[in-house]
């Protein structure tokens, strides 16, 4: 008897205990609430990038939000960059993949099966850019926008009708730029496509980099930073720029993705920074997941493309 009234009275006390939690606030999930348990600790890099366009970095006009720097000094490529911490002092690499936007299962298994870190670069051709540049920043990547060039052998390998022309006046081919620009927002800059003959012009590339520096974007270089006169004329004009130190197209074998992606560990561990351009295609997919799984292990860091900028040198590569 005694015992069962020990167990009522350790039963009330329980039950008064659990009273006076609920009503004295201590158990509500709302404001003014108290946790013994600490909650985790914020990560320096949040998963998801903040929603674009951001209203103060856009202009409207009859080809879109153009891009521009902000009143208060604010540029796009450092607003709307993947954040990477700067107190990394690992060697850096970057992961540029183009042709985003035309194969939409290819270009989701990507956005899926990467991490943020990787830069995914969409093709100007493809459709609803704006919708694709905001899924990809929603799952955390750092995007670019193509910029058809004119190559070498143009006409017989053509861009397509917003390619940039070094026999195009000056008026035209900054047309041809702004309808590029108002096809979306959240970009932080472009990236080269082509442009062998139009980037060897003395005359025609600089309206074009001097408007990209002027609305607070960025320029990754389908070419070599060494001896680079297009990074070199970026620098000199503060146009914030990176440039791709290895190119993989998409008919690349297994075999030769695993060599390039080898060779850029390489490379960003002799200079500090190293970038690739790499063409959509299942297997760099495939490829680039596992590799990028194995950074860490090798105290290397995958950067975004925006974390390379103005890391690079121009100067000749020494003979090896």
């Amino acid at each position: 008897m005694r015992l069962r009234w020990l167990a009522g009275g350790l039963l009330l006390v329980a039950l008064g205990a659990g009273l006076w939690f609920f009503l004295s606030g201590a158990g509500k999930t709302g404001a003014g609430a108290r946790f013994a348990v600490p909650l985790p600790p914020v990560t320096a890099t949040p998963a998801l990038l903040l929603p674009a366009p951001d209203p103060g970095l856009v202009a409207s006009s009859a080809d879109g939000p153009l891009p521009i720097i902000g009143k208060d000094g604010r540029q796009v490529w450092k607003v709307y960059a993947r954040p990477f911490d700067g107190a990394d002092r690992r060697p850096r690499l970057a992961l540029v993949i183009t042709g985003l936007g035309l194969d939409h299962a290819l270009s989701q298994a990507a956005m899926d099966r990467l991490p943020g870190a990787v830069t995914l670069a969409f093709d100007p051709y493809a459709d609803s850019l704006k919708d694709a540049f905001n899924e990809a920043r929603s799952l955390g990547h750092e995007t670019l926008l193509g910029l058809p060039m004119e190559p070498l052998d143009f006409p017989r390998q053509d861009p397509g009708p917003l390619t940039l022309l070094a026999s195009l006046p000056e008026s035209e081919n900054v047309a041809r730029l702004n309808k590029l620009m108002g096809s979306g927002s959240g970009y932080v800059g472009f990236v080269a496509l082509w442009g062998g003959r139009f980037l060897a012009d003395k005359r025609a590339p600089l309206p074009i980099l001097e408007d990209l520096r002027e609305r607070g974007l960025m320029l990754v270089d389908n070419r070599s930073p060494a001896e680079n006169a297009t990074a070199m004329l970026a620098d000199q004009m503060k146009l914030p720029w990176a440039a791709a130190d290895l190119i993989l197209d998409s008919d690349a074998e297994p075999a030769a993705i695993d060599q390039a992606l080898a060779a850029l560990e390489t490379q960003a561990q002799r200079t500090g920074a190293a970038l690739a351009i790499a063409a959509l295609s299942p297997a760099l997919v495939d490829h680039a997941a596992t590799w990028v799984a194995t950074l860490d292990a090798k105290s290397l860091a995958l950067a975004p493309a925006s974390a390379i900028a103005n890391r690079q040198s121009t100067a000749p590569t020494p003979a090896q």
